[in-house]
């Protein structure tokens, strides 16, 4: 349970005429500090302002659109290794057996990777040991 302060009880704020922290200026008793606020323009934007959004909307959607056609891109490049199968990538919007069927995938390459590195290295291995045993190497 947590340790309760003095003053936060859940549900109470601070009285209005009085600072929340100790030991700070109070304001004179009957006047509160009136907030100051930034004045709003009354009119709508201006032609300026229209022109500069619709050029930065115009150029977040072209820089989008490169990012989509360049994913689009290295998605073709893929070896046959990565091509995606006939469920292509659905993102997260697609049920969770498809989603994990392509994570299948990419898990089905790795312990294929694991596999012929080991194969490789355990021949490595033997090849030492037979040389050793044969004596052709020393001890080392």
């Amino acid at each position: 349970m947590a340790k309760r302060q003095r003053g936060s009880r859940p549900g109470q704020r601070p009285q209005a005429g009085r600072p929340a922290a100790r030991g700070g200026a109070r304001p004179a008793p009957g006047r509160a500090a009136a907030p100051t606020v930034a004045p709003r323009p009354s009119a709508g934007l201006t032609d300026e302002e229209l022109a500069r959004a619709e050029a930065l909307e115009a150029a977040i959607v072209a820089e989008e659109r490169a990012a989509a056609d360049g994913r689009g891109r290295r998605d073709r490049r893929r070896s046959a290794d990565d091509a995606p199968g006939p469920r292509a990538r659905t993102g997260l919007s697609g049920s969770l057996a498809v989603i994990a069927a392509d994570e299948y995938r990419y898990v089905a390459r790795d312990l294929r990777r694991i596999v012929v590195l080991f194969a490789a290295m355990f021949s490595t291995l033997m090849v030492v040991y037979l040389l050793h045993v044969a004596g052709i190497v020393g001890n080392f």
